[in-house]
């Protein structure tokens, strides 16, 4: 049987895992450059606010993911080590976001602990709602800092509006169930929201920072939406991406972003 040029092509191509899903190689470009252009124009209120808390020099990424952060921050002259778990993430890393200033591995940093004093800064972005001991993980952070090293961490709020319109779509009881059957049967091992664990209000988080070892210097609340909402099966932009509505009221906001330092 004969096969044609493209479906060898198709056979043989490499193909990536990115947020739970196959991707060609020139698929992964345009999303690489979605990325990279989305970080360059500050679109990430998030990503603009923890930017604004870096300090020192050499920094370690945790839960890295596909590399974009790492690469941007390794153009801008910081020496940045990126680490997931996720085999898959590191390869896109490899392959997509390379720099001269920038290293990437697979590692788990509390199974292989990095030498005490070795980073200026750690971040921890989007990760801890995946990790079930996150009390680990902030003690181990504060080992491999140097003294008065930063943890810049940025993490869903449980107290956004959006959690609080989401917890009244499962105000009955068929819905929970669906809710239910749902986790029972996703995706495993995405990477993505799927496997968020935890979900943090304010106080709780200072707490376990506080207990680890941390002082906080600094702190935002980021993200205003879109949130939409199911009205009889149509859905409704109930409040826009850039809504006034929050102003003044911060804790409502989807996102914490936290500065922390490590104490004496």
């Amino acid at each position: 049987m004969k096969f044609s040029y493209q479906l060898i092509l198709m056979m043989t191509e490499k193909l990536y895992i990115y947020d739970g899903k196959k991707h060609s190689k020139e698929e992964m470009k345009e999303l690489v450059k979605t990325s990279t252009n989305s970080l360059k124009n500050n679109e990430s209120p998030r990503l603009t606010e923890s930017f604004k808390m870096l300090e020192g020099e050499k920094i370690l990424d945790v839960g890295c993911a596909s590399g974009s952060i790492s690469q941007f921050l390794g153009q801008k002259g910081y020496k940045v080590h990126g680490v997931d778990v996720l085999k898959n993430s590191i390869e896109i890393a490899k392959d997509f976001f390379q720099n001269e200033n920038v290293t990437y591995e697979v590692r788990d940093v509390i199974k292989e602990p990095f030498p005490e004093n070795s980073f200026d800064c750690i971040l921890f972005f989007e990760t801890i709602e995946h990790v079930e001991n996150q009390a680990e993980f902030f003690k181990e952070f504060y080992k491999i800092l140097k003294p008065n090293g930063i943890l810049i961490l940025s993490t869903p709020n449980a107290t956004s509006l959006k959690n609080m319109f989401y917890a009244l779509s499962y105000r009955k009881k068929e819905k929970r169930e669906s809710i239910i059957n749902e986790i029972a049967t996703e995706q495993k091992h995405t990477g993505t929201q799927l496997e968020h664990i935890y979900n943090w209000d304010f106080p709780v988080l200072v707490r376990l920072l506080d207990m680890c070892g941390f002082k906080i210097v600094d702190h935002k609340f980021t993200g205003s939406g879109p949130i939409v909402i199911s009205i009889f099966g149509k859905k409704i932009q109930l409040i826009k991406r850039k809504s006034k509505i929050f102003r003044g009221f911060e804790p409502l906001m989807t996102t914490h972003v936290i500065k922390a330092q490590k104490k004496d």
